[in-house]
C-alpha cells in the first residue's frame, strides 16, 4: 500500500507541474501575440513580486517556478483532505490503523523531497542561467541573498506540512458531526485573523519577508516542523478513534 500512496502522490506532483507550465506557455504565448494588451501579475502575499509581462525573461522563469510551488501546496492541502475521506474504506478493508498512517507518513515525506529536489534543480539552473550560484534573487527593491537555496528547504517542509493539515482537515470531519468541523475551522480562522496571521505563518509555507534578507525563513521553517508534530498527533489521536463501517 505504501508504494501505492508514493506514486500517487508523486503523479499528482507531476501532474500539477505540467499543468501549470502549460499554462504558462499558453500564457507567454497570449502576451508574445497581444503585446501589452496582456498582463498577468504574479501576487504573493499581498505583493506584487513578479510581473510576467516583465521583459526579463529569467523573473518571468522564477515567477512561473513560484506559481508552481504555490499550487504545489494547495494541491498537497487538497490531497490529505482526499485520504482523510477514505480512511474508513481503508480500515474497513481491513488496514491497520498505525499502517495506514505510516503509509501516508511516506507518501507525505516522498512528496515533499520529490518537491525539494524539484527546487535545487531550479536553484541551478538559476545558477547557470546568470553565471552565480550564490542564490540571490533581485525583485524590484528587494534584494534576498541565498533565497534560491532556502526554497528547497522551505518547500519540503511547506509540502509535508499541507498534506498533514489536510489530512487532519478531513479526519475532522470523518470523526465528528460537519457541523464541528465548521466551527473548527472558522475558530482557526478567528484566532488566526485575531493574531494578524500568527497561526498560519507559524507553518513555513514560504512566508517571511524579503526585505528581512530571508532572515525569518529559518524560523517559519523551525516551526512548521514542530507544528507538523503536533498535526500527526491529533491526527493519530483522532484516527484511533473513528469507526469502522463494514
Amino acid at each position: 500500500m505504501t508504494k501505492r500512496l508514493i506514486k500517487e502522490h508523486l503523479i499528482n506532483n507531476v501532474w500539477t507541474v505540467g499543468t501549470i507550465v502549460g499554462f504558462s506557455l499558453i500564457f507567454l504565448l497570449l502576451r508574445a501575440v497581444l503585446g501589452d494588451r496582456f498582463i498577468l501579475d504574479l501576487v504573493i502575499a499581498d505583493r506584487d513580486i513578479i510581473k510576467v509581462a516583465d521583459s526579463s525573461a529569467f523573473l518571468t522563469f522564477i515567477g512561473i517556478c513560484a506559481v508552481v510551488l504555490v499550487t504545489l501546496l494547495f494541491v498537497s492541502y487538497v490531497t490529505g483532505i482526499v485520504y482523510a475521506a477514505t480512511t474508513r474504506t481503508y480500515l474497513g478493508a481491513g488496514v491497520a490503523r498505525r499502517s495506514y498512517l505510516k503509509s501516508l507518513l511516506a507518501a507525505w515525506g516522498t512528496s515533499a523531497v520529490s518537491v525539494a529536489l524539484g527546487s535545487v534543480l531550479v536553484a541551478v539552473i538559476a545558477g547557470i542561467w546568470k553565471s552565480d550560484f550564490s542564490g540571490t534573487l533581485t525583485v524590484a527593491d528587494y534584494t534576498v541573498q541565498g533565497l534560491l537555496w532556502y526554497v528547497p528547504i522551505a518547500g519540503l517542509a511547506a509540502v509535508f506540512l499541507a498534506n498533514a493539515v489536510g489530512f487532519l482537515t478531513g479526519l475532522v470531519f470523518v470523526r465528528f458531526p460537519w457541523w464541528i468541523g465548521v466551527g473548527a475551522i472558522l475558530l482557526y480562522v478567528l484566532i488566526d485573523s485575531w493574531t494578524n496571521g500568527g497561526l498560519s505563518s507559524w507553518g513555513g509555507f514560504l512566508d517571511w519577508h524579503v526585505e528581512n534578507g530571508g532572515s525569518q525563513l529559518w524560523k517559519h521553517v523551525l516551526a512548521g516542523g514542530v507544528q507538523s508534530v503536533v498535526v500527526i498527533g491529533i491526527s493519530w489521536a483522532m484516527l484511533r478513534r473513528v469507526s469502522i463501517r463494514r
